[in-house]
């Protein structure tokens, strides 16, 4: 395939031409030139017509011609000068510019296809320092450099093929160029064979760039477009401006104002807007491969090598893409100075060597990809290729107590040998690392086939176990198979480095470092012949190469189990087991004993949720509770490094002259805002993950204030927010209703919150809620006057049932951690100050152990096995957006098969999102499906800013978006006649219609009908999309007419549902839920949902490194 050319000639008079982007620009607009940006849409209508000579334009080329986007560009017509203002963001994209945003892969099997029909040329007569005679002048100054005299009409798209590797790129070059030759001679509409069809049909990987009045949606059919052209030739009214031609204004008015308009048009030909380009789209290219391999990595590793060094390469992506932006933003500005004459082209160069940018080198980014992200990927597939062979893997740095302790190998032989010395099978340990996998790939794939199949011949199945030095202080330097059999000394198997063939590794067995205490039960089982001939070191066959991917296999339990399966099967007291572990404990890893089964040894997670008024301090309170854990004096504190995990900002007075001192204490963070008085400082529900030693691990989740200045509406959308995040927990264990001691009456809305909470959980729950009082210190420590007004609360509320007494009562003075935050800002304080805040201190740490021991001591409250009314309100909230795509998808197949279209169904997809989205202030596109029309929401594009929801109104006109759902058309016939369809739809609407009649008869303080604000979204939608023009809408407006039947149906439902009286139990309730649940597709967006809000969660957690915080036994 020949290289293309471009369609447009370029000139090089005094006009200037532009590819358009702003489409309304009409004769007369003014034009910046410098930023590409119109900035006047005037319009002048004494302009001449004429027909191009040319008009048809059709190019194809390759993905091996144009590995970049911007080399697209190039080859379509767009000059370097709006080359550089696409790629340096200084205009918004629209039309085939919106390449700039195409996120695939370009190789050798993809291909572009560009098309435009120039329909006329429109001009303006317009002579020199004459122009006022058509145009008036400006009104006031203007940034214009240009004006708009002449602009070329028409249609263009541009069409990106990605061919499927099964199919043959010749055959597929052979129909592409037929299309292209029949476009560029105007031979519409195109004549194609089956065969032709046949292979259309099999390219379903494209995206389509061009006129929004034609193409709409990137996902269009190239099949609808080329059988469409012809009608957009002929019709006018899909026409738009293609190109500019531009006079300066310097010419065309005479005025003063207009000579010091400055214009350098030639920068854009020269080196440096050559290398600007070049180096801004490798830059856009390389960090669109990051994100997509960021997306493609699990989000949580169950490594904690592997999650640190995950997190990292997010954070290192997050400064990067902040860095791109940075710069762009930095060399648009000076291009603008460079095209103004304001700055010599030497400043393009100074920006692009700034030493701030230097990640963004490449040899900085092709590090990045190499070492660390195409490493952890790497990391990953090997992971998933060992859970496919049921292969158990470790990380050897991982099995090291305090990373920071340099461990050996030999200290891996010890840990190992005592976490397996209690099994019933031979267990096979095969040590390796990155290193010799790439330096040895043939060696190591012998080895994996060898130990496979000792594994399979074993009698009992061997355990094989992977373990991985690859991020480990102490290098392996070969390859090493230890087998530690049910009797005997443990044998190690070393490979030596150079080796050619199987049969002439020299193979030994040795001892290696073996701890002193070998593997032996009471009754230890006999091995057979094959057993103990499989646990010798004997040498290895070779073996076909290893096959790969996925899921974990579990050890079976048989009789002659470990203590701890026997433990759980026949009831062995703990003291037995503490005393086997006590002596084979090994130097390192001390074990000690969980109090509640978890799998693989994992601490238990302690969740304890924190509420509070607007105000009391909720943030500061965990601030100063890990440092009462890290620091048991203040003098510790003052001479140590606090940890400060949530930013502080609060005002001081210090003097005689009381003088006022703003501290800033901690590193910004997102999601606490100091800067608005009297709404929550905390934004959104956040966790603090730290452990307190090997058995308990603590989660504080921080949530907004009650009480927010912003209103109820904000109130009630704050409770919402935490008892979602709350419902997506397997547990509870306390929930901490933080108050002020000496308040004179209690918030109407905290008052609110705990009524919903009480709503939520069940009275089993009442006994995990407890009472801490921050800043006791003026009240001595002791409730104040807030105890009996919570007293009172309780009692009017009949909430007796919830313990209000010392023993589930704690006490703090968080002020001592102000105290400590304003003397490392160097603030000095008096004698007797100092040790008010020396007792405040000692007292909060003990009332710190005093919590924690009560948490330890409470019951688990298991959220899935409780219901209550709220928590139903929660669930069929979430149900609700599901259960409606369901109901339209059931709409659309039930219209196709009213058409006759049997043979084709409507499919549902379902994509997860890890930001906060709604209907207001999600992006959309109107996608064509089939004979329908529907606006599909955009996934949001990974940024550093994420909180654009946190500007939506609470006005229940919009609702939450928690997944991404697309629909599809796909060639198999749905099964269902006319009449089932409708039954299904009615028997459908009527279970959803018994939810709302649940919720309105108990009177909760939520929307009783979460169906009707997206009900009244999809008749919006469709509302817009009828207004569009030239789209055939006939198959949505009768979509229409079933949605608006839909409140006439629901209110026949509604009454009939109150005439029979239907008063479910929550356990029948919950039943209805459950056989909704259980509609796939329905199963299929719940799944999402709770995936995305995963997502969210874990998007908003903080683990605390394990040596930040002092260790403490609870007993």
């Amino acid at each position: 395939m020949s290289f293309c050319f471009s369609p447009f000639k370029s000139t090089t008079g005094y006009p200037l031409e532009r590819k358009v982007i702003d489409r309304s620009g009409r004769l007369g607009s003014l034009y910046d030139a410098s930023t590409d940006n119109i900035i006047d849409r005037r319009s002048c209508r004494r302009s001449a017509r004429k027909t191009p000579k040319k008009q048809f334009i059709c190019l194809l080329f390759s993905g091996d011609q144009s590995r970049q986007v911007s080399s697209v560009l190039r080859n379509i017509g767009y000059d370097p000068a709006i080359r550089l203002s696409i790629g340096l963001r200084m205009v918004t994209t629209s039309g085939i510019s919106r390449v700039i945003d195409y996120n695939q892969s370009i190789d050798d099997n993809t291909r572009f296809l560009y098309y435009c029909f120039k329909a006329t040329k429109e001009k303006l007569n317009i002579t020199a320092r004459k122009a006022d005679k058509l145009v008036p002048l400006p009104l006031s100054q203007t940034n214009a450099t240009h004006m708009i005299t002449n602009i070329l009409w028409g249609i263009e798209f541009l069409c990106i093929i990605q061919i499927p590797t099964n199919q043959s790129t010749n055959v597929i070059d052979q129909l592409l160029q037929y299309i292209c030759n029949q476009l560029k001679n105007n031979r519409n509409p195109i004549q194609f064979n089956k065969n032709d069809l046949h292979l259309i049909h099999q390219l379903n990987n494209i995206t389509v760039f061009g006129s929004e009045m034609c193409v709409g949606g990137h996902n269009s059919s190239i099949l609808n477009i080329l059988n469409r052209i012809q009608d957009w030739q002929r019709d006018d009214n899909f026409h738009e401006p293609l190109l500019y031609t531009m006079q300066p204004l310097r010419w065309l008015y005479s005025g003063p104002e207009f000579s010091t308009i400055r214009f350098n048009r030639n920068i854009t030909n020269t080196a440096e807007a050559f290398r600007v380009d070049t180096r801004i789209s490798y830059i856009s290219k390389m960090l669109n491969d990051f994100g997509d391999t960021l997306h493609n990595l699990p989000t949580n590793f169950s490594s904690r090598t592997l999650n640190t060094r995950l997190k990292d390469a997010q954070q290192k992506y997050r400064f990067l893409l902040d860095s791109q932006d940075d710069l762009k933003e930095r060399l648009g500005r000076a291009l603008v100075d460079v095209h103004r004459e304001r700055a010599r082209l030497s400043i393009l160069d100074n920006i692009l060597n700034d030493q701030r940018y230097e990640c963004l080198r490449k040899s900085e980014l092709d590090a990045f990809r190499e070492n660390i992200l195409r490493r952890l990927m790497n990391k990953f597939l090997l992971i998933e290729k060992l859970k496919a062979d049921g292969i158990e893997n470790i990380l050897a740095s991982d099995l090291c107590q305090n990373p920071e302790t340099s461990a050996t190998i030999d200290d891996i032989d010890a840990i190992l040998n005592h976490r397996y010395s209690h099994q019933n099978v031979l267990i096979i340990l095969w040590y390796s690392s990155d290193r010799l996998l790439r330096d040895q790939e043939n060696t190591w794939k012998e080895i994996y086939q060898e130990l496979k199949l000792e594994r399979q011949r074993a009698v009992p199945r061997a355990h094989l176990v992977y373990v991985d030095f690859s991020f480990f202080g102490q290098m392996l330097e070969t390859f090493s198979v230890v087998r530690l059999p049910l009797v005997g000394r443990p044998t190690t198997q070393e490979y030596p480095i150079a080796v050619k063939k199987t049969a002439d590794r020299p193979t030994h067995s040795t001892p290696r470092s073996p701890p002193t205490k070998a593997r032996s039960h009471s009754e230890p089982p006999i091995p057979s012949s094959k057993q103990s001939k499989s646990a010798k070191s004997s040498p290895l066959s070779t073996q076909k190469r290893a096959e790969t991917p996925l899921p974990t296999s579990k050890r079976k339990l048989t009789e002659t189990s470990s203590p701890i399966s026997k433990r759980k099967q026949t009831g062995t007291p703990l003291q037995t087991r503490k005393k086997q572990v006590v002596a084979e404990k090994p130097p390192l890893e001390p074990i000690i004993p969980p109090p509640l089964p978890s799998p693989k040894g994992s601490p238990v997670e302690i969740n304890v949720l924190l509420l509070g008024e607007t105000g009391v301090g909720k943030s500061t309170f965990i601030n100063a509770f890990v440092n009462y854990l890290k620091f048991d004096t203040l003098q510790q504190a003052e001479q140590g490094e606090p940890i400060v995990l949530i930013p502080v900002s609060f005002l001081v007075t210090v003097g005689d002259r009381f003088d006022e001192i703003i501290v800033n204490f901690g590193d910004v963070d997102s999601n606490e805002d100091h800067a608005h008085q009297g709404q929550s400082v905390t934004q959104q529900c956040k966790s603090y993950v730290f452990d307190l030693n090997n058995r308990f691990r603590l989660r504080l989740i921080d949530t907004p204030g009650i009480g927010d200045t912003r209103g109820f509406n904000q109130d009630a959308k704050n409770i919402d927010h935490i008892l979602n995040y709350i419902n997506s927990l397997p547990h509870l264990n306390a929930i901490c209703l933080l108050l002020k001691p000496n308040a004179s009456r209690l918030n109407v809305f905290f008052r609110s919150c705990v009524q919903q909470l009480i709503t939520y959980l069940t009275p089993e729950g009442y006994n995990n809620i407890l009472f801490c009082f921050t800043n006791a210190r003026e009240t001595f420590y002791a409730p104040g006057d807030t105890g009996p007004l919570l007293r009172r609360m309780l009692n009017d509320e009949h909430l007796n049932a919830i313990p209000f007494k010392k023993e589930n009562t704690f006490c703090f003075d968080s002020e001592s951690f102000r105290y400590l935050a304003a003397r490392k800002s160097r603030i000095d304080f008096d004698e007797y100050q100092k040790q008010e805040y020396v007792n405040s201190w000692n007292i909060s740490v003990k009332e710190s152990m005093r919590l924690l021991n009560f948490i330890q001591r409470c019951e688990q409250y298991r959220l899935e096995e409780w219901l209550s009314p709220r928590k139903a309100a929660l669930d069929i909230a979430m149900l609700a957006l599901p259960l409606m795509e369901t109901l339209r998808l059931i709409i659309y197949n039930a219209k196709l098969a009213e058409a006759k279209s049997i043979a084709n169904q409507v499919v549902l997809n379902s994509n997860p999102i890890a930001i906060d989205l709604c209907t207001r202030c999600a992006q959309t596109n109107i996608v064509e499906l089939g004979p329908f029309w529907y606006m599909q929401y955009r996934p949001p594009v990974l940024r550093t800013d994420t909180s654009q929801h946190r500007h939506c109104p609470t006005d229940g006109k919009h609702f939450f978006i928690e997944s991404i759902v697309t629909y599809e058309l796909i060639g198999l016939p749905a099964g269902l006649k006319v009449e089932q369809w409708q039954s299904s739809f009615r028997n459908f609407l009527f279970k959803c219609d018994r939810l709302v009649h649940y919720l309105r008869q108990q009177k909760l303080p939520v929307q009783n009908d979460p169906f009707q604000a997206i009900l009244e979204r999809f008749l919006e939608e469709e509302q817009e999309i009828s207004q569009i023009r030239n789209i055939d809408s006939t198959a949505n407006r009768r979509l229409c007419e079933v949605l608006n039947s839909i409140k006439r149906i629901r209110q026949e439902n509604s009454q009939q549902l109150f005439v029979a009286n239907e008063n479910l139990s929550i356990y029948e309730l919950y039943q209805i839920i459950d056989e909704l649940t259980a509609i796939q597709t329905v199963k299929k967006q719940v799944d999402i949902i709770k995936t995305s809000r995963q997502l969210k969660m874990v998007e908003n957690e903080l683990i605390i490194p394990a040596n930040l915080i002092k260790k403490r036994l609870f007993v």
